[in-house]
């Protein structure tokens, strides 16, 4: 689905977007090294099962972040192109925005939110 929005609007939340992105990327370094040291505490078959999983699950999320940012790159290239096209009066124009992307932004932060609740309680159980 797309719908119109202004040009600057639209900026504004690609930048909101990747800074957020670059944020939860920073996030999954964290997890990562708390996974390395819930793993060295436990030998445990099961947690080391679990330990497996969520690192699995981290790597699906930084893969997923890795798509959001070049989409959004993408758009704001399309953007740049169509500004440069017809420069005139850009700040009170409009563009077409794909809203596939916004929700796929909001799907990915809840989806990043339920696993980094669940990721806490397992490593608060496990260390």
């Amino acid at each position: 689905m797309e719908t119109q929005t202004y040009f600057f609007d639209l900026h504004e939340d690609h930048v909101e977007w990747l800074n957020a992105l670059d944020f939860y990327q920073d996030e999954i370094v964290i997890f990562k090294n708390r996974l390395a040291e819930v793993s060295e505490k436990n030998s445990n078959l099961e947690v080391k099962k679990l330990v497996e999983k969520f690192q699995n699950k981290l790597i699906i999320q930084k893969n997923e972040i890795d798509l959001l940012k070049h989409y959004i790159k993408h758009s704001e290239q399309e953007m740049e192109i169509e500004i440069k096209k017809n420069p005139v009066a850009v700040d009170h124009r409009k563009t077409t925005e794909d809203l596939s992307l916004r929700d796929r932004v909001k799907m990915f932060v809840k989806l990043f939110g339920e696993l980094k609740e669940e990721f806490n309680d397992f490593v608060g159980r496990n260390l």
